[in-house]
């Protein structure tokens, strides 16, 4: 019920929600969000970004040739296997203790780790956008010693009634859940100013790369525009475990639910969102070419 829903909520603020954090306004009116889909490859290539139409990426884009061109100006990370290892970790990818039971995660955190030093060695200004709860992480206060700018900011899911949803999410004490980093882009981007925001790179095909094999082990065959070494990974949880088709196919329901929910936000706070992505599977925004 929705008055359950939003007690719950209440309590879930006042317990991990960080109240009077520093608040960002954008000074331009448009913004880029660059997934990491198969077609992003094709704007990368052709697309001009200039200082009125800035991009917002996430994830491994630093690891590309493509983020000394596109110089993005915005940057987001909401996974912890991006923002919560050691230094020693930092330093030697192979002392990561996940490695045990995951073998293959050395080429992730190697990734992960080029990534970091690619942002650190950007020659132009980056905005970070970073969950509250990383603040204290090594990486994080690395950061922060080489003067980057981070806006933190709550992720803590917040359900009720709708007014109320919209009320936390504006005074950003909370956010609507984000299963994948995208709706984390796109709930910042509203909260940030921006007037437009368009989406390219956001393929949502996951479902398509999926496949199971003579063990009953779900694999994803990764399409991403950035170049991989290994093209077919099992899925598994933190634990070692494997995941589940259910259990992926929930995780699908969440992430295009919460592109509607964002949809309803933005509406609210007179935002534009246009899927920029042919062939998206996104059909929560209608489809616009960046103007």
């Amino acid at each position: 019920m929705k008055i359950i829903d939003t007690i719950l909520s209440l309590a879930k603020i006042a317990l991990k929600s960080k109240f009077f954090l520093p608040t960002f306004q954008a000074t331009e009116k448009s913004v880029v969000i660059i997934g990491n889909g198969p077609s992003a490859k094709e704007y990368l290539d052709n697309f001009k970004f200039n200082d009125s139409m800035p991009s917002m990426c996430v994830n491994m884009f630093a690891a590309t040739p493509s983020f000394t061109t596109i110089k993005p100006k915005y940057y987001l990370m909401s996974d912890h296997a991006f923002l919560d290892f050691s230094e020693e970790v930092f330093k030697d990818a192979t002392t990561l203790s996940r490695l045990k039971k995951q073998p293959d995660f050395l080429q992730i955190q190697e990734l992960i780790n080029s990534v970091w030093k690619s942002i650190f060695s950007a020659k132009w200004e980056i905005i970070l956008f970073i969950p509250q709860i990383y603040r204290d992480t090594y990486i994080v206060n690395f950061a922060m010693t080489k003067n980057m700018k981070i806006q933190f900011y709550n992720y803590t899911v917040v359900k009720g009634y709708t007014w109320f949803e919209n009320f936390i999410y504006k005074k950003k004490l909370g956010s609507p859940q984000s299963q994948n980093v995208i709706n984390s882009c796109i709930y910042q981007a509203i909260n940030s100013g921006f007037e437009k925001i368009y989406l390219v790179g956001v393929d949502n095909n996951f479902h398509l790369n999926m496949i199971v094999d003579e063990n009953n082990q779900l694999q994803h065959v990764d399409d991403h525009f950035y170049k991989v070494h290994k093209k077919t990974t099992p899925q598994l949880h933190a634990n070692g475990t494997s995941v589940k088709m259910h259990e992926f196919f929930l995780s699908l329901h969440k992430a295009f639910y919460a592109h509607h929910r964002l949809q309803q936000y933005a509406q609210y706070r007179g935002v534009n969102i246009y899927n920029a992505t042919k062939g998206s599977f996104i059909d929560a925004y209608p489809r616009k070419e960046i103007q």
